[in-house]
């Protein structure tokens, strides 16, 4: 006899395709992402975002220079990029070990065509991101790019 506390936790074949369904699903759902979430159209001339230029990532590191950071970001989506650059040499000059900062450095040189500097800014990020593969993929998106704006896909 079964206790009548006790809950069966047998699924049933049916209830498996689902539940490996669903799990489907929402594992094919990032596939499926709207290009202009990551890639917002920009007019170039105004120092915005090209529409190659991919989306920037928001640092979840809650540190000292992080009012910088912010005001960094603040300039850029502005297109204010030599006020969005000395706010972020402050803060990387508090936090010298946060990749999220070489990172934004790193897109600001390629707004500014800097794509060399662009290029080794996101090498040092990479070096410094760890297991982030959301950080580590965005720094080669934008490595990618420069060296393509660069003309010199050999660097």
């Amino acid at each position: 006899m079964q206790d009548p506390n006790t809950i069966n936790c047998h699924a049933g074949p049916n209830l498996r395709l689902f539940g490996i369904g669903l799990l489907l699903l929402l594992m094919c759902n990032g596939c499926a992402l709207d290009r202009s979430i990551l890639f917002p159209p920009s007019d170039p001339s105004t120092g915005l975002p090209t529409a190659e230029e991919p989306v920037s990532i928001e640092s979840p590191h809650k540190g000292p220079a992080e009012a910088l950071y912010k005001e960094a970001k603040v300039s850029m989506a502005q297109g204010k990029n030599q006020q969005a650059e000395i706010a972020i040499e402050r803060a990387l000059r508090i936090e010298p070990g946060n990749a999220y900062y070489w990172y934004t450095m790193g897109k600001i040189k390629y707004r500014q065509g800097a794509y060399e500097e662009a290029i080794q800014l996101c090498l040092k990020s990479k070096s410094l991101a760890g297991s982030n593969s959301k950080l580590v993929h965005a720094n080669d998106k934008l490595i990618g790019l420069a060296r393509k704006d660069a003309g010199n896909k050999a660097l």
